[in-house]
């Protein structure tokens, strides 16, 4: 009597647990990959958001735009309620804390200011500017501006010349929040 050769049932279920851990193993890499191709491309966003407010900032301060909404100084790249003048009248005009982040950037062209940074859903209203731009949602700003001591220049009086800002953007990707931080030094000198 010949013997029937074969895979018993017990090899065939074997064969197919290893086989579905594989499946499993790859699917689980896949998602993995699609979640960190959704930060990638959130975390540019944020980047391209803090360089864009670096950018604004450096443009009025070289263009030397005098209006009622943008920087009319050097005193006025600071956060509100820093930078006071001869008279102790704070100057800074970027807004402290986390601020929502619109498509435009008001009439001063300058992010992170009162006519486009106001807390949402409302309009942003400047004198009689009004900004009625849609939040870009799911993103906030905070501007930090900081004073540098310059060694090399003379006291009394002091006057500080080198300021420090620091541009974080907010983000969620899933049920994690990340922050993506861009700082620059810029100066007063002639």
């Amino acid at each position: 009597m010949k013997r029937e050769e074969g895979f018993s049932y017990m090899d065939v279920i074997i064969a197919m647990v290893i086989l579905m851990i594989g499946v499993l193993a790859a699917a689980g890499a896949l998602t993995a990959n699609l979640v960190r191709a959704f930060e990638s491309e959130k975390q540019a966003m944020a980047k391209q958001f803090a360089l864009s407010a670096i950018e604004s900032i450096f443009a009025a301060r070289d263009l030397g735009r005098e209006s009622s909404y943008g920087i009319t100084n050097w005193g006025a790249i600071g956060n509100v309620g820093s930078n006071p003048d001869s008279n102790g009248v704070p100057q800074g005009i970027f807004l402290n804390g986390w601020t929502p982040i619109r498509q435009d950037l008001g009439a001063d062209g300058i992010a992170g200011t009162a006519d486009d940074a106001c807390p949402a859903p409302g309009p942003c209203m400047v004198g009689g500017y009004t900004n009625t731009s849609p939040i870009i949602e799911g993103f906030e700003r905070r501007i930090v501006i900081t004073n540098i001591n310059d060694p090399t220049r003379p006291s009394p009086p002091y006057e500080i010349m080198i300021r420090r800002i620091d541009v974080t953007v907010r983000y969620r990707v899933n049920q994690l929040q990340r922050e993506q931080t861009v700082s620059t030094i810029i100066t007063n000198y002639y």
